[in-house]
């Protein structure tokens, strides 16, 4: 799924099975971010989503990562009339009315995606937990009953 924005500036965010890419163009780009260029998010490294469906103002979407910084080092985050708005964050992208219904189609389906990424990531988890405490039950580390308990806990039984 990919969603092209024009105006106000020139970013296209594009969300396959596994990631999330933000690209920015031209100049308007480059002084609200500090630069061009594209960024990919997987799945599995997004804290959140901030998402405003525009009305008075602009709308955006800013894809938040578990680690690192949003600001891109454009010049857009540093008017004090823009502080802590998504204007000079990397990994946002600003729209207007025209493009509401694909970004909300857009963000129904990243955290769809989300969701899947980070259940997958519990279950591996849970998974690798029970081989561990089985090993233990092998070794005669742990009894049976403390086996089992846990197996129920992993297991959500």
């Amino acid at each position: 799924m990919q969603v092209e924005i024009k105006i106000p500036e020139h970013a296209i965010i594009t969300a396959d099975n596994e990631k999330v890419t933000i690209e920015h163009k031209g100049l308007r780009s480059f002084a609200n971010h500090g630069g061009t260029g594209s960024s990919a998010i997987p799945y599995s490294s997004i804290a959140s989503i901030d998402y405003k469906e525009p009305g008075f103002t602009r709308g955006h979407i800013i894809i938040v990562p578990t680690s690192g910084s949003e600001h891109g080092g454009g010049l857009g985050g540093l008017d004090p009339l823009y502080a802590g708005s998504a204007w000079g964050k990397k990994n946002a992208i600003i729209f207007g009315r025209k493009h509401q219904k694909e970004m909300n189609e857009l963000v129904e389906f990243i955290n769809s995606k989300i969701s899947q990424a980070h259940l997958s990531t519990t279950t591996i988890s849970s998974a690798d937990e029970l081989a561990k405490f089985k090993k233990l039950l092998d070794e005669n580390v742990i009894t049976q009953e403390e086996f089992d308990a846990k197996k129920k806990q992993l297991l959500d039984l």
